[in-house]
């Protein structure tokens, strides 16, 4: 469950769209965005960009969106990123009732040393990185942890091996691989003495030979 106190976004109602004045909203330090949902027809805002950015780094889905002082509870639902997909250009809010079931993606958090990482060569590969959950909108998980201590070559953790936060509930197969190990095998070096004894010999032809050392003379 969510352990910090729910961070307040303040945004603009805006009137003007279009991708020349997102550009212009942009250069001075801030973000078109849209909020929607809960029968309310959608509503173009501007936001602050670095706050915004400081809020997806502390990877809070739930926020309070504030609009002209009137603050209501809203899901980060889309961010568009530029072209390098490292800073933020667009974001979309969606309404929400803080007693009402959503789906969101939650992080999974790896922990535990499993002692078949030990073994030469074995590689750990995190085959999901985040799980599409159901729960109240007020107690979305922050990150799931998945203990990976039981962790073999054979035996993969799955989905259905996941404690799950109470609440909190998932759709996905619980066959569905969540980390594995990989044994990785090192190719082999060449035998150099092989190597040396499988090369050709140089050939030259007598009478090439013979041509160069005329032409020498």
């Amino acid at each position: 469950m969510s352990t910090h106190e729910t961070p307040t976004l303040t945004a603009e109602a805006r009137t003007k769209t279009g991708s020349r004045y997102a550009r212009r909203l942009r250069d001075e330090g801030k973000l078109p965005a849209v909020v929607y949902g809960h029968g309310e027809g959608p509503a173009s805002l501007t936001i602050n960009a670095k706050t915004f950015g400081e809020l997806l780094d502390t990877s809070a889905q739930l926020i309070n969106l504030e609009i002209d002082g009137k603050a209501e509870p809203c899901l980060i639902r889309d961010v568009q990123y530029d072209h390098l997909h490292r800073y933020p250009v667009h974001a979309d809010f969606t309404r929400v009732n803080l007693s009402e079931n959503v789906t969101v993606e939650v992080e999974l958090v790896t922990h535990g040393d499993p002692e078949a990482l030990k073994e030469a060569g074995a590689v750990l590969n995190q085959e999901i990185t985040a799980l599409e959950v159901s729960c109240r909108a007020d107690a979305i998980p922050d990150e799931i942890r998945v203990d990976i201590s039981s962790l073999t070559g054979d035996s993969p953790i799955t989905v259905g091996d996941i404690t799950l936060p109470d609440g909190v509930t998932t759709d996905l197969d619980a066959d569905q691989p969540v980390a594995t190990i990989a044994i990785v095998k090192a190719a082999p070096e060449p035998d150099t003495e092989e190597a040396d004894a499988d090369a050709e010999p140089e050939v030259i032809e007598k009478g090439k030979a013979d041509d160069e050392s005329d032409a020498d003379g």
